[in-house]
């Protein structure tokens, strides 16, 4: 291996453990949206089963529920920014995971084709260095007096 290919192969080292790092970040602001998102969704399905009861209600009890009421509705809203920063994270953090990708794939296909170029050369060498055979073919023998 000669130091073109070393360095090649470093360099796929580096280019798999930035791959590994996106991904992992990837993951983590997948896992944060989703919570989010989860979040989102029980808050939801709180304030949809905050119903009114039929018929007579205390009048503490309508106060209750008007501003538990209220309470969702303000963390609901409140909950918007986190998750268009969240799917925003997502987004940058894949467009980082692609962009590893490509350069760790780039880089495989440098270090395949100085291995190759690395392999070719050698045994360009090796040829070169062999001692010259004779090669026991068919030969034109010269007789003398003319071909007969």
């Amino acid at each position: 291996m000669n130091a073109s290919t070393a360095r090649r192969k470093r360099i796929i080292r580096v280019r798999t453990v930035e791959h590994q790092m996106a991904e992992a970040n990837l993951a983590r602001a997948n896992g944060e949206l989703a919570n989010l998102v989860e979040l989102a969704k029980r808050l939801e399905t709180l304030r949809v089963d905050l119903a009114m009861a039929k018929g007579a209600v205390a009048g503490g009890a309508l106060n209750t529920i008007g501003e538990l009421a209220m309470r969702l509705d303000i963390a609901q809203e409140n909950l918007t920014a986190p998750l268009n920063q969240a799917s925003a994270r997502r987004d940058q953090a894949g467009a980082v995971a692609q962009s590893a990708m490509v350069k760790e794939e780039s880089a495989v296909r440098l270090y395949e084709r100085s291995r190759k170029s690395a392999e070719q050369e050698m045994e360009r060498r090796s040829d070169a260095n062999r001692p010259h055979r004779i090669r026991s073919g068919m030969r034109l023998r010269l007789i003398e007096g003319g071909a007969a």
